[in-house]
């Protein structure tokens, strides 16, 4: 049976390469000295070779072999040895198809790596295969586009838990109208518009249908995948100490990268990725200056709230040209559909201040509110759209409070009690603001505590949420309390909003009717929402500080 599934397999194999028109050498059939050249684009897209040497094979049949080898030329030369981006170059030993240049070691003599073998990357394996140690992959570098030195800054600081680097392109610009084959430059991108993320490899194999592989080793091994396959134009190899790199310009999206795998990519020309348009627009009123940006994102869970907070931060950055604090307002918009085609939609607005590092915390609700969509453990959501308009100043729009006051401290149930609240702008005058509170109808009679405060960021309530999602309801309670995604995204919808004045019955004051069902609902309900009396009050400055007032209520 095993001799038979192997025959198959290489049968398949064979008739694959047959649609290419490409011959295969097996690994077998390789000899130390043999003589081949590969093929790659160095400039624009014009396809040229180098030399190669083998070296030898190491591994085995259980786990996968790797070709070493060494390049040389003048192509080579030109290059500083292998570069990130000759990945997926294809190699040929007598005009038959060996492998893929796929992964080399830092700070060694780049003019050695490794192959992989064509015969690991036709059917893309669905195990994961051990590289070497400390050989690392040929490009996986990032080509960014759109970015400002600060962007660059924070996506670097974005990418890193996912284990990738980036390096500024420039931007997108002309790209190749020739068909892709085999030594082609191929792009794999996440992101593409008006900003752009994404990597630079080689084509390895094509055939008549349009399918394509490439990278001779993975990009994210994210297995089946959702990316964007793009042309492109290279504009030249960088020399670097570490690794020399190609930098080009990520042209037009012509079809899909589909499988991600240990021995490479692969895809197919034609029908793009599903993907969510993103449009942010900035506006600086203490330069006078706007900036809008308009973008397509890869429909990834775990990707996309980093890109979009990358995203967000770059054309702030644009726009304001500038480091420190300041204050501003953001108004986002999420729209999508659950599993049941139900529409979902988070509108949120806020105001921010920070006084030294305004970019870096303006968007925080923003990046949670996609997380809490895309990672939400209930179901999974397609997110249709996400619009974002932010305002900007340097100026210090906060406000203090510095007294709370009422003239009737004596009241009833039901009254509409007026409470003066004393305000306090920074390097501003102070002033009293009436504000207004319902007392309970159904208030038992006695000392009725009021607590008055600002409205909040959402860091608890974020942490909360977490905590929520994480480790759910408990199981003793979950009879009382089933919470859906539709409350989280309630939730998210009406916070407390930072220049929110919020008037509301301090916390133990008022007990519901089934005290259990309140505790368990205590965290979500009765934290985040407050009591079913409270009252808010919006201005156009953020209130800090909390104050509090009691009242006798005679029943």
């Amino acid at each position: 049976m095993r001799v038979f599934l192997l025959a198959l397999l290489f049968c398949c194999q064979l008739l694959t390469a047959a649609a290419a028109n490409v011959p295969l050498m097996p690994v077998r059939d390789l000899r130390a000295g043999m003589q081949g050249i590969g093929k790659t684009v160095i400039s624009g897209d014009t396809i040229e070779t180098f030399n190669v040497e083998i070296l030898g094979v190491n591994g085995s049949e259980a786990m996968g072999y790797n070709i070493f080898v060494r390049l040389y030329g003048d192509l080579i030369e030109k290059t500083g040895g292998v570069a990130q981006g000759m990945s997926g170059s294809p190699v040929y030993v007598d005009g038959r198809l060996v492998g893929a240049v796929a992964f080399g070691k830092t700070f060694n003599d780049p003019h050695y790596c490794f192959l992989t073998p064509i015969g690991k990357m036709l059917p893309l394996l669905d195990e994961p295969r051990e590289l070497p140690a400390d050989w690392i992959p040929k490009g996986t570098a990032l080509m960014a586009g759109g970015f400002t030195e600060y962007g660059m800054e924070y996506l670097q600081e974005k990418l890193q838990p996912f284990g990738l680097t980036a390096v500024n392109s420039g931007g997108t610009g002309a790209s190749s109208d020739k068909p892709l084959e085999p030594g082609s430059s191929v792009g794999v991108a996440l992101m593409q518009g008006d900003m752009t993320l994404g990597a630079l490899g080689t084509v390895t194999w094509t055939d008549d249908s349009g399918k394509i592989l490439a990278f001779g080793h993975p990009f994210m091994q994210r297995g089946s995948s959702n990316f964007f396959m793009n042309k492109v134009w290279v504009l030249g190899v960088v020399p670097n100490l570490q690794s020399s790199y190609k930098v080009g310009n990520l042209g037009e999206a012509i079809g899909s990268i589909t499988q991600d795998r240990s021995s490479g990519i692969g895809g197919v020309v034609g029908k793009q990725p599903d993907s969510i348009p993103m449009f942010v627009t900035v506006n600086d009123s203490s330069r006078g200056q706007a900036n809008s940006m308009r973008m397509r994102l890869i429909d990834d869970e775990q990707l996309v709230p980093s890109m979009v907070d990358a995203a967000v931060v770059n054309t702030v950055s644009k726009t304001v040209d500038r480091n420190g604090g300041g204050t501003a307002k953001l108004h986002f918009t999420i729209t999508g559909v659950d599993s049941k085609k139900e529409i979902l939609t988070i509108d949120r607005e806020n105001m921010y201040y920070s006084n030294d590092a305004l970019l870096k915390n303006l968007d925080a609700e923003l990046t949670e509110a996609v997380t809490i969509l895309m990672q939400n453990k209930f179901e999974p959501v397609q997110i249709y759209g996400i619009n974002v308009e932010a305002e900007v100043s340097n100026a210090v729009q906060v406000a203090e409070i510095l007294n709370v006051r009422t003239k009737n401290a004596k009241v009833k149930p039901g009254d509409r009690v007026a409470v003066d609240v004393t305000m306090k702008p920074y390097r501003g005058e102070e002033f009293t603001k009436t504000v207004y509170f319902k007392v309970p109808k159904d208030h038992p009679g006695g000392k009725l505590a009021l607590n008055v405060r600002g409205g909040i960021s959402m860091a608890w309530v974020i942490e909360l949420l977490r905590k929520q999602q994480s480790e759910g309801v408990p199981a003793a309670k979950k009879k009382e309390t089933r919470h859906k995604l539709s409350d989280y995204i309630k939730s998210v919808n009406t916070a407390d909003k930072n220049n929110e004045l919020i008037i509301d019955v301090a916390m133990g004051q008022m007990q519901p009717p089934n005290p259990e069902a309140a505790a368990n609902d205590a965290g979500l309900a009765g934290m985040l929402q407050g009591s079913p009396f409270k009252q808010k009050y919006p201005f156009d400055f953020i209130i800090d500080g909390e104050s509090e007032i009691v009242l006798t209520v005679d029943k």
